[in-house]
């Protein structure tokens, strides 16, 4: 009877293992499938940014046609004083508008790669425990399988 268990004790130690060892490996995937969602989501944050930059100068290039254009009616000649510094200052914080945006997607797009690479390092950690569990599992079972053949 005794070898009967030290069989059956070997062979649900070898299922276990193997049972582990496949769940290391999807831990593994998972992490890497993870990583690759945060590491596209960042490209959709700069292709964000890359369009709300465009539609910002397209406002902006509308509001200067519509700032000459009063200006003309006006009969004040665009190239001097106070109708230059506005468009001046429509220019200006068109383009601080506009770094606001790509420091803003900036610090969007390090925080996903810093997601990926904190998914990665826990899939690795994950894996390298169940790992390291099944080889535990093996040596317990191999040891109670000893014991039961005496």
């Amino acid at each position: 009877m005794s070898n009967q268990a030290a069989a059956a004790t070997g062979i649900t130690a070898i299922m276990g293992f193997k049972a582990s060892q496949a769940a290391a490996k999807n831990a593994k995937l998972t992490a890497e499938y993870n990583a690759k969602i945060a590491e596209n989501e960042k490209v959709l944050l700069q292709r964000s940014a890359r369009d709300e930059q465009a539609k910002l100068r397209e406002g902006s290039d509308k509001l200067v046609s519509a700032q000459r254009v009063s200006a003309a009616k006006s009969g004040v000649v665009v190239g001097t004083g106070s109708n230059l510094l506005a468009l001046r200052d429509t220019f200006m914080k068109t383009e601080e508008d506009a770094i606001a945006i790509r420091y803003a997607s900036s610090i969007q797009e390090q925080a996903k790669t810093a997601q990926a690479a904190m998914i990665r390092a826990e899939g690795a950690s994950r894996s390298s425990a169940l790992k390291t569990q099944a080889y535990a599992n093996l040596i317990e079972s191999g040891s109670k399988a000893a014991t039961l053949m005496g």
